[in-house]
């Protein structure tokens, strides 16, 4: 691969199976950065949120050079047509995903976003990293797997999670969306088309 990518997720869950698909074991896959397919594909976890990612981004490009960065990870559906796993692209120009400061809990949060901003997925990150490629002159793009619908309601606290039903839903949509960001973005790189 000629091509250097770099690719932003925020929390590990969201990155392990794209580095395993990329033959990076489960030890290799912890540090906050990796390289892989020697040093064509560098993966990084910022944490969550604009400032987060913004900070990341910022490092990995000084550091790594990289000709393409991608703001990849899980988002929420504004739009009732989209499910679990569904896959998203966005340059944010298009308006099809909306960076938000906060989470968005309800249904009516969701709803608010789409009829406000007129996306049709939210995150926390994809903002952060745009604004960071932008000032270094670095080509753009968020990919986004669906990991909440629009009738999904987030709990506002982590306790909320811990029930075990919410945990077992929580775990498959984090499985299937995780699943079909990584297959979807080794695909993507791999077509070299990553304009």
């Amino acid at each position: 691969m000629n091509t250097r990518i770099a690719v932003v997720f925020a929390l590990y869950w969201e990155s392990r199976p794209f580095a395993k698909r990329l033959g990076i074991g489960f030890a290799g896959s912890l540090p906050k950065v990796v390289s892989a397919q020697e040093g064509g594909i560098i993966i990084a976890r910022s944490g969550m949120g604009t400032e987060n990612s913004r900070k990341t981004a910022e490092r990995i490009i000084n550091e790594f050079h990289p000709d393409a960065i991608i703001s990849a990870g899980f988002c929420g559906a504004l739009v009732d047509d989209l499910k679990i796993g569904d896959v998203v692209v966005s340059d944010l120009k298009d308006r099809k995903l909306f960076c938000s400061a906060k989470p968005l809990f309800t249904c009516e949060d969701k709803t608010a976003a789409f009829h406000r901003e007129g996306a049709i997925v939210v995150d926390m990150e994809s903002s952060g990293v745009a604004e960071a490629a932008a000032a270094a002159g670095v080509r753009f793009l968020a990919v986004k797997a669906v990991s909440d619908t629009l009738l999904e309601e987030l709990p506002r606290s982590i306790l909320g999670f811990f029930s075990v039903p919410r945990l077992i839903r929580f775990k498959n949509a984090s499985d299937k969306a995780s699943k079909n960001l990584s297959e979807f973005l080794l695909e993507y790189i791999n077509k070299g088309d990553t304009r």
